[in-house]
């Protein structure tokens, strides 16, 4: 075997390794040939390349049936490609952060080009699951890629807004690339995967175990060149990501939240801790992307224009919303009609899908994708 073959098959023993222990173990390669893992016994391990004596029996048991040949044959006939720390096309912005993954499985296509991560909450307000969608939307019209981790709330409606677009998007996971989780969203990981990628460190058939997902936030946030965080409450994992893109030098903007949110108390702590502020989509497109196709939404325009047809009282009230949850008493106050009319005009603006009801009360307007 030659070293570069070595060096590579050592990179795949080590990313199994990782994904049984959680051991961060790249580091740990610093002037070391990564092909010496697939000989050194167990108390070499621990004594030359500093593991654990459980990692270092781990991996013991791990090369009595790994076979890197067979894997990477059983993965290309799957149409599965893998990149390593020994390979050139391993992507390099990924190859210079903290704690780079040995191994990556790929799915599909990985970034090319620009690419910003759109992350948030996995139960987020509805005005943030718009302003998610909008901005994947408004990201992939520019031809920027949108990557983010295919979960719940926030993640799902950045890579829908993406599709919606045309474009490109990937889905990194916690978990093998072959285990679609949640599984409600078995929709959108196809759609994902034929329109860009899904990524993981972590073989085929590993389960979403809980640790795995703060881990795969270093390679959303490695991937790209900017981080959004749409709405993240005080222990959130897009806090993690944006930890993780500051410790690597990328940029970080946040949206503001309601005053009092608890859903928002995150994203605006990095607000207060310098975060980029993400209040126009228009001109935080025009920093992240210039130039690069028709603006997708005019600058200083917060809200589109009112869809063609609408009653009267309608329309008043669906100009009264924005993307912030407002009570009805709120509504009627800013469109200057009776609580009777603004009750009925909500209803039928949520029937339309132009308006929802916000988690914590209120109401707030929709964006038609």
């Amino acid at each position: 075997m030659s070293s570069i073959a070595e060096n590579r098959a050592g990179y795949l023993l080590l990313s199994l390794l990782q994904a049984r222990t959680g051991a961060s173990l790249t580091r740990r390669l610093t002037g070391e040939p990564p092909g010496r893992w697939l000989t050194l016994s167990p108390p070499e391990l621990e004594r030359e390349c500093g593991v654990s004596a459980k990692a270092a029996r781990e991996l013991a048991r791990l090369r009595e049936t790994f076979e890197a040949e067979t894997m990477l044959r059983d993965l290309a006939g799957r149409g599965i490609s893998v990149l390593t720390l020994a390979d050139e096309g391993y992507p390099e912005a990924l190859r210079r952060i903290p704690d780079p993954p040995p191994a990556l499985f790929v799915d599909g296509r990985l970034p090319e080009g620009g690419a910003v991560a759109v992350v948030g909450s996995r139960k987020p307000s509805p005005g943030g699951l718009e302003v998610a969608r909008r901005l994947g939307k408004a990201l992939a019209g520019r031809g920027v890629w949108v990557v983010s981790g295919l979960a719940l709330g926030i993640d799902a409606a950045a890579h829908e807004g993406a599709l919606a677009a045309g474009g490109a998007t990937v889905g990194v996971l916690g978990c093998g690339i072959d285990v679609v989780y949640p599984r409600g969203n078995g929709r959108l990981f196809a759609e994902v995967r034929r329109a860009g990628g899904i990524v993981s460190e972590y073989y085929l058939g590993e389960p979403p175990l809980a640790w795995r997902f703060p881990a795969r936030n270093r390679i959303i946030a490695g991937l790209v060149g900017v981080v959004v965080v749409v709405e993240a409450a005080e222990r959130s994992g897009a806090l993690i990501t944006a930890r993780h893109a500051l410790e690597s030098g990328r940029d970080v903007w946040a949206v503001p939240g309601p005053l009092g949110y608890p859903g928002c108390r995150g994203s605006n702590r990095l607000l207060a801790d310098g975060a980029g502020v993400l209040w126009d989509v228009g001109e935080f497109l025009e920093s992240v992307a210039p130039g690069r196709g028709a603006r997708e939404i005019p600058p200083g325009d917060p809200t589109p224009p009112l869809p063609a047809g609408l009653p009267e009282d309608e329309a008043a009230v669906l100009g009264a919303l924005g993307f912030e949850p407002a009570s009805a008493d709120e509504v009627a106050w800013r469109c200057g009609l009776g609580m009777g009319e603004v009750l009925s005009a909500l209803s039928m603006l949520e029937l339309k899908g132009y308006a929802a009801r916000a988690a914590g009360g209120g109401f707030v307007r929709r964006v038609s994708l």
